[in-house]
């Protein structure tokens, strides 16, 4: 069950950029080896750091070649379907981590043969060693083999005729979204080299050959998203318990390249009155909050980075601001998919399963 889950998490990102790799001509093949080292973001992490971090990724990416609107807005950026081996830092107790993940290159400047930008990718992880009571006690970290993978990290970049080399700065984060304790999550900072050779010559449309679709410039739409969860909370070993949220929100398309979002969320979280030590009834499960997004829509494929805050919130188990960070997919012009990870901070909450309608 837990493999078909993480499967569709996967997938469900794979689809929308899948959908934007198809709009671009320019294919490429790209390696790219990493070191870096387990960054303790918590004191009862110290034990695990004992050596650095090796891996790297091989990818196929799809440059664009300016053909679609959205390739002029994010100055050409480049997507990236990578398979990746990283050596954890501590093989006796966190041993390997390898997968499969999908992401983007948004660059900031772009000049004649040379880029700046960011990196953003998402995929699904299996960890070789993983917490056991008898056998493996010491990982207090990770909870189950399987597991989401993100990465944030800058890059710069020198294009020639058919090939491009790059520095990449970057995060990658390891987390089960609590689904199974424990679940602190593994950081990694890494620094890494990149060359990518394309099967043709790089080249940029001036003009795109369509406009954006999507929400015109300067207009209100409004939305109503139905969202499922699961998780678990200490101590280990726990139920699992059930979460079901509401939201309302409004978008506001302020350029081509850019949506602000802001909502209402209702939620229903069967975990918070058992992480209580206090016999409680079960109205105290109910969380009201706002929240405020900023929002990169891509196509058919949306972008969001979220931030609120509670007005009703009972217990506050993990405190009263939230996050959220994830993607949504236009099905149809009124109906969309949801995937986004919920957190307190750095704190992993829950991963949000949903559909979101949009009023006409």
């Amino acid at each position: 069950m837990i493999k078909v889950i993480f499967l569709g998490i996967y997938l469900g990102i794979l689809f929308p950029l899948a959908d934007l790799s198809a709009q671009n001509q320019i294919v490429g093949l790209s390696i790219a080896p990493q070191v870096g080292f387990l960054l303790p973001h918590r004191s009862t992490m110290a034990h695990l750091n004992t050596g650095h971090s090796y891996g790297g990724k091989l990818s196929t990416v799809f440059q664009t070649n300016g053909t679609k609107q959205w390739h002029h807005d994010f100055l050409f950026p480049r997507i990236e379907s990578d398979i990746f081996f990283y050596d954890l830092g501590n093989p006796e107790i966190l041993g390997n981590a390898f997968g499969v993940q999908s992401g983007l290159y948004l660059p900031f400047f772009r000049g004649k043969s040379w880029s700046f930008g960011s990196l953003l990718g998402f995929g699904i992880a299996y960890i070789t060693k993983t917490y056991d009571s008898e056998e493996n006690p010491k990982n207090n970290v990770i909870g189950s083999h399987f597991n989401t993978i993100a990465n944030l990290g800058i890059r710069v970049e020198k294009q020639f005729h058919h090939n491009s080399i790059g520095v990449e700065i970057s995060m990658t984060h390891l987390s089960n979204g609590a689904y199974k304790l424990p679940n602190l999550g593994i950081n990694l900072p890494f620094l890494g080299f990149n060359y990518t050779h394309f099967l043709e010559p790089l080249h940029f449309q001036k003009e795109a050959s369509s406009k954006y679709t999507g929400l015109p410039l300067k207009t209100w739409a409004f939305y109503t998203q139905l969202i499922g969860s699961f998780k678990q909370v200490y101590p280990t070993g726990g139920n699992t318990y059930g979460v079901v949220g509401l939201t309302n929100y409004a978008q506001y398309r302020v350029k081509t390249k850019l949506i602000i979002e802001g909502g209402i969320d209702a939620i229903y979280n069967q975990s918070i009155i058992k992480n209580s030590q206090e016999d409680l009834d079960r109205i105290n499960n109910f969380q009201i909050g706002l929240y405020a997004a900023y929002v990169l829509p891509m196509s058919k494929m949306q972008l969001m980075v979220g931030m609120g805050r509670y007005v009703i919130n009972p217990i506050s188990p993990s405190g009263m601001w939230y996050h959220r960070f994830g993607a949504r997919l236009r099905f149809t012009d009124l109906l969309w998919g949801h995937f986004m990870i919920k957190s307190n901070w750095a704190k992993a909450d829950y991963f949000e399963y949903g559909l979101t309608y949009r009023w006409k």
